[in-house]
């Protein structure tokens, strides 16, 4: 710069929208401007760190999909992290967290992506528009977005082979009876441990589970409304990790060891957690 001059400082360049109250008569719609901002980590974990939330994926708020989304990363993370606190964590564990929800928030860009593009302007979005109007009149339609909308059509893989029905799926909220008192699915998941509904009024499954007993409560009851299974396992967040049908027990003992570790000594006592062992009946 030669001697004397003065240094030229440039400055951002400010671009203002003027805006004004409308002048013709209305009713007036507003509108909003905005860009369609999804994203999605490439990774959930790297190495003690997780993506759990907002963190781990944005999108649209078109249908508030993301308050559910964000619910059940932390549901699914919450329970892995305090298995490796408390040292009874499989291998693995702990990096299904990723394999589990990230295709779920996959499906929640999708469909939000999909309801922008049904708000757009233009005939043959009308058209469009009109097409999926006529399908939702089918009931068989309705529940399934509305099971696409609310996260409730996630299945997890739980393990190989030919799973039942509701294995790798959100627990239906039972009504039940244990003992004289009347209760649900949901009431016996309050306390956030895994848990073994037995609705076969036998002592074969207690015998199988007895060596997970610290940290699996086994609840005893009778369904009083239709259950496609004999027996649930549901793990804390609320997800079936193996369902008793006609293929009989010998999946059980498996199933425990792959989310919930190894088995105990018989002696053990104590719960994982510093809590005791529940069993209900």
């Amino acid at each position: 710069m030669p001697p004397g001059t003065a240094p030229v400082r440039h400055r951002p360049r400010q671009t203002r929208r003027r805006r004004s109250v409308p002048t013709t008569p209305g009713p007036h719609l507003l509108r909003r401007r905005y860009a369609a901002n999804t994203r999605i980590a490439t990774s959930y974990r790297h190495g003690r760190v997780f993506l759990a939330g907002d963190a781990a994926h944005v999108h649209p708020a078109v249908g508030a999909p993301g308050l559910n989304l964000g619910l059940q990363d932390a549901a699914n993370l919450g329970w892995k992290l305090a298995a490796q606190v408390y040292g009874w964590a499989p291998p693995g564990l702990l990096d299904s967290y990723h394999t589990e929800r990230h295709p779920a928030a996959e499906r929640v860009t999708m469909h939000t992506q999909a309801q922008l593009a049904l708000m757009s302007p233009g005939p043959a979005i009308t058209a469009l528009r009109q097409v999926v109007t006529e399908l939702l009149e089918t009931p068989g339609v309705t529940g399934q977005i509305t099971d696409l909308l609310a996260g409730s059509d996630v299945r997890y893989r739980m393990h190989a082979g030919a799973p039942h029905a509701l294995t790798g799926r959100f627990a239906p909220d039972l009504a039940l009876h244990v003992g004289t008192r009347a209760t649900r699915l949901a009431e016996l998941m309050r306390p956030g441990r895994p848990l073994l509904v037995d609705l076969t009024d036998g002592s074969h499954l207690a015998d199988l589970s007895n060596a997970w007993r610290d940290r699996v409560d086994l609840v005893t009851a009778r369904a009083t409304t239709p259950s496609s299974a004999d027996a649930l396992l549901v793990r804390p967040d609320g997800y079936v990790a193996w369902a008793l049908g006609p293929d009989g027990t010998d999946g059980l003992p498996e199933a425990l060891a792959t989310w919930f570790g190894r088995p105990q000594r018989p002696d053990s006592r104590t719960a994982a957690g510093g809590a005791p062992a529940r069993q209900t009946s």
